[in-house]
């Protein structure tokens, strides 16, 4: 039975004040937190005291060592999705966030939001053949290529003797899709996908940017979904950068005008000041 209850799924590797500050405005009794913390960061997390909440139930999960575009950022999702689906909960709606966002609306609006939309809040890009290199041919070291030059610099070299004689899409039985990782879904969409990823994710391995590719493919492959297809966190990339710029107070009516449930990245190390403004409105 669904429930008018949410489950917020948080991959996070550090800033742990800002990790509570986040908590804090997401803790309502409405509301689990499934929290995945990086492995590499599972030492400080614990010595710092952890986070707390007063009337959200907290589920702390395994932690996986997660590499930027590496696979590993996909099985942490996965594990995610897995303990809400154990939970037994009806839960109306699964938001998988990061650490370093913060929600745009109230959660009464977010609540009341959703209790009569069973959209699949995920977003598919447009220029798909610009992205097909990521499944179509075999990327190794992806998992060090942004610790090691040469690891990034051996993946290019790889990928071209594959371009006339590689097409790895050839074993996918379902219909090519990217977006951004981040979305809300509803809980039929998350059994579908942990379903689908057992026979899938063999397949993702030596892939490049799975977390932006598996969700879609397999919600977009299905006719069983409805799909509200907008990004469900503002981000900006106007610096060019393959990461997302650091929000601060000048981009604030930019996030406020976006109509995203989520918005960053933040950090308080930067700009507290941003934070705590998207705090009061969120909390009035």
């Amino acid at each position: 039975m669904v429930e008018d209850k949410h489950a917020y799924c948080i991959m996070a590797h550090g800033n742990w004040k800002q990790l509570q500050m986040l908590v804090n405005v997401i803790d309502d009794g409405r509301n689990d937190i499934y929290l995945h913390i990086d492995a590499k960061s599972l030492d400080d997390y614990n010595k710092s005291g952890g986070v707390k909440t007063k009337f959200s139930g907290l589920i702390l999960t395994e932690s996986i060592d997660v590499r930027w575009s590496d696979i590993s950022q996909v099985d942490a999702e996965l594990l995610l999705f897995k303990h809400v689906i154990r939970s037994g909960k009806g839960y109306n709606r699964i938001h998988l966030i990061s650490g370093s966002d913060f929600p745009l609306k109230p959660q009464d609006e977010l609540h009341k939001m959703f209790l009569n939309d069973d959209r699949e809040y995920i977003s598919f890009g447009k220029d798909v053949h610009l992205m097909y290199r990521r499944l179509r041919y075999y990327h190794f070291f992806v998992r060090y290529r942004r610790k090691w030059r040469i690891a990034e610099l051996f993946r290019r070299i790889l990928l071209v003797p594959q371009v006339l004689f590689v097409n790895r899409l050839r074993k996918f039985n379902l219909k090519f899709a990217y977006g951004q990782n981040w979305c809300s879904l509803t809980l039929p969409a998350v059994r579908e996908i942990i379903g689908k990823m057992v026979e899938l994710r063999p397949k993702l391995k030596y892939t490049t940017s799975a977390d932006e590719v598996y969700k879609q493919m397999i919600i977009g492959s299905s006719d069983k979904f409805k799909i509200y297809n907008k990004p469900v966190s503002y981000a900006c990339f106007s610096h060019g950068c393959a990461s997302p710029k650091t929000l601060t107070m000048a981009d604030y009516d930019n996030i406020m005008s976006s109509g995203c449930l989520f918005a960053r990245k933040f950090d308080v190390n930067v700009d507290v000041n941003v934070i705590n403004k998207l705090i009061s409105f969120v909390s009035r």
